[in-house]
């Protein structure tokens, strides 16, 4: 069985361009052996669909992880930026964008290793990135990708370096969490409340809707006491599982109603942002000239249900980011002030509650107003050493499509190392 995560690498850094490029003369095919992780890659290079512009070298493709399990992902340069969902982009897990194979990864903690051994063969197979440091950016259930791959990665630098482990150690300089599913407490807690006051927007239910809503979560054996017997020790599988069903079924689905749950400003189906672009990946000659296998998947809901399955979704990644923040680690939580399903009223509520040095200050300071040139007054920010949290103004669940000159911007200052700041 092998597992086949397809890349796409663009060799310098590049601004995204916002139409779709024009299918160019194919490009040159290799695969590389990895004598020491026991994967491959099997790549495209240049292939006029990742990258039109003029001296960046592309790379597209796909590395064979382990047995039937095949992962296709998205590359740039300095420093290294890992967007999941710079740039080195990665379609995962198992099953979802152009990756393919047995999909047994049903947990952040499982899909972890496999992400880790794709780096160390990309890093084999292009020793010029190796040392460099590498920014992490996610989204949504990248809350939990994030702190939980980020965590793998340095246990697994420590045995490199205490010469227990043969690798290369993966240095994570920034991690970037837009709108992310961190922990299920927080997150369902703020359902009601959101619902009934959206800040800046209308409301989105009757009261009598978040009422009832509020009672399901917190009566004795309701939502929260089933979250708490899920994440205590020995919370098991099913147990978790239940919990997300209940919670899912009486707080999430009563109280968006007719609305969008990733932009309240919309009724559902939001048509934004505009999903041409499954059409286009979807074509035939496109999938083969970036070396394809397999037509493109946005969301596979027999992986997500794994996932439930297995009780991942509904267990908190609050301890292991608050670990990160308290190493001093460059953070920035940013979310689109639209977005239901993971809005910032449940992320500034879990980030109150998160166990670190900088809580003290976090809890008594005041948002400062974020301005950038060419986009206005785009949010406000909470800055402690290096942790920042952001609520964007006027954006849903994808922050850059909605703010994508402030978007560019913030990400600039987490390359610089700096605090998020006005321009």
């Amino acid at each position: 069985m092998w597992a086949q995560i397809l890349i796409t690498a663009s060799l310098v850094l590049s601004a995204m361009s916002a139409s779709l490029p024009v299918l160019g003369s194919p490009g040159l095919r290799r695969s590389i052996a990895s004598g020491t992780f026991g994967a491959s890659l099997r790549i495209v290079e240049n292939s006029g669909v990742c990258e039109t512009t003029p001296g960046v070298h592309t790379v597209s493709g796909y590395i064979d992880v382990n047995n039937n399990e095949n992962f296709i992902a998205k590359a740039s340069t300095a420093p290294l930026v890992l967007w999941f969902n710079g740039v080195l982009y990665i379609d995962q897990p198992i099953g979802a964008g152009f990756s393919h194979g047995t999909e047994n990864a049903d947990s952040s903690q499982s899909a972890a290793s496999k992400i880790w051994v794709m780096l160390q063969t990309f890093f084999e197979t292009y020793p010029q990135y190796e040392g460099r440091e590498l920014i992490f950016a996610t989204e949504s259930y990248g809350g939990h990708y994030g702190p939980e791959f980020i965590t793998y990665f340095d246990a697994q630098n420590k045995q490199i370096r205490l010469g227990n482990l043969k690798g290369e150690v993966i240095t994570v300089s920034a991690l970037m969490l837009n709108n992310g599913w961190i922990d299920p407490a927080a997150h369902y807690a703020s359902y009601p409340r959101f619902a009934a006051n959206p800040p800046g927007y209308s409301p989105i239910v009757s009261p009598s809707v978040t009422t009832a809503a509020t009672s399901d979560l917190q009566k004795s054996g309701g939502c929260l006491d089933q979250l708490a017997a899920c994440n205590a020790v020995g919370g098991s599988d099913s147990v978790c599982s239940n919990a997300y069903h209940f919670c899912t079924d009486n707080i999430y689905n009563t109280c968006i109603g007719n609305r969008d749950v990733y932009d309240i400003r919309s009724t559902t189906p939001d048509p934004l942002p505009p999903s041409g672009y499954i059409n286009y990946l979807q074509q035939p000659n496109i999938q083969a000239a970036i070396g394809a296998e397999v037509t493109y998947v946005e969301c596979n809901t027999p992986v997500f249900y794994q996932f439930v399955a297995e009780g991942d979704f509904t267990r908190t990644l609050l301890p292991q980011l608050g670990a990160l923040a308290n190493s001093k680690l460059k953070i920035l939580l940013w979310f689109g002030d639209a977005d239901y399903i993971c809005n910032w009223v449940g992320g500034l509520a879990l980030t109150r509650e998160m166990e670190w040095y900088g809580k003290p200050r976090f809890n008594t300071a005041h948002f400062k107003d974020v301005r950038i040139s060419g986009a206005g007054h785009v949010g406000e920010v909470i800055n402690v050493d290096n942790f920042s949290f952001l609520r964007v103004f006027q954006a849903g669940h994808e922050v850059p499509f909605y703010q994508p000159v402030a978007s560019l911007e913030f990400l600039k200052q987490v390359i610089a190392k700096q605090q998020i700041h006005s321009v």
